[in-house]
């Protein structure tokens, strides 16, 4: 029986998140990494980060670093990790999904996972791969005349303003808004998005003698 996903709402940490070891919310769990992410249902890899169900501190879930990055718009470099899009015909773990596919199709072919402009667009992989991220981070505009921004941390602050009525119908509010992955994930000053993109390569690898599959991407040129 397959289990059901989470729903994965835009959110802002309000101090209610599980604490204390070994649940403290945000706790990367480097032991684990076959566990499916309960929000896209992709494997985390050896990065997971603990997630807690809004005033439900005992109800913590393994998350992978995107579903996790849109439950903490607050966190401190969030604009240099994400940017908030209007995409509303694909859903936050779908847009999750592909944005996983990209980067790991970027680092196979040791491509920089930040930085769009430096693609090399000499074959028809990166030429699809740079389209589809494009068509993508241009979904910006669109957000940003609806909310008045495109920044997270705008956002997290336009959250933690809300009522706590508003706050828990933020799932309407924010519908059609999406959270975009750029590439980056902070441990500290250090970026360690490259390593996470990794431990999900060395997950994704078919056995030996079988070509791999990939899942083709929404969007193209």
């Amino acid at each position: 029986m397959t289990e059901r996903l989470r729903p994965l709402v835009l959110s802002a940490n309000f101090g209610d998140e599980a604490t204390g070891p070994p649940g403290a919310a945000g706790e990367t769990l480097n032991n684990t990494d076959k566990l499916p992410c309960p929000f896209c249902g992709m494997h985390s890899g050896r990065w997971q980060r603990l997630v807690a169900a809004p005033r439900r501190g005992h109800d913590c879930a393994a998350a992978c670093v995107l579903c996790y990055l849109c439950r903490h718009l607050e966190r401190p470099r969030i604009d240099e990790e994400a940017a908030v899009v209007w995409l509303p015909e694909m859903s936050q773990p779908a847009l999750n999904v592909t944005m996983r596919e990209i980067h790991l199709q970027l680092r196979e072919l040791g491509e920089d996972l930040y930085d769009a402009g430096r693609l090399r667009l000499d074959t028809p992989e990166r030429c699809r791969l740079y389209h589809a991220r494009s068509a993508l981070s241009r979904r910006a505009a669109a957000v940003a005349s609806r909310l008045g921004t495109d920044k997270p941390s705008e956002l997290a602050g336009a959250l933690c303003r809300l009522s706590p009525g508003a706050y828990a119908n933020r799932a309407k509010l924010l519908d059609g808004v999406r959270l975009l992955p750029l590439g980056r994930f902070y441990t500290g000053n250090n970026d360690v998005y490259p390593e996470i993109v990794d431990s999900w390569r060395g997950i994704s690898k078919p056995p030996p003698g079988l070509a791999p599959v990939r899942p083709a991407l929404p969007f193209r040129a």
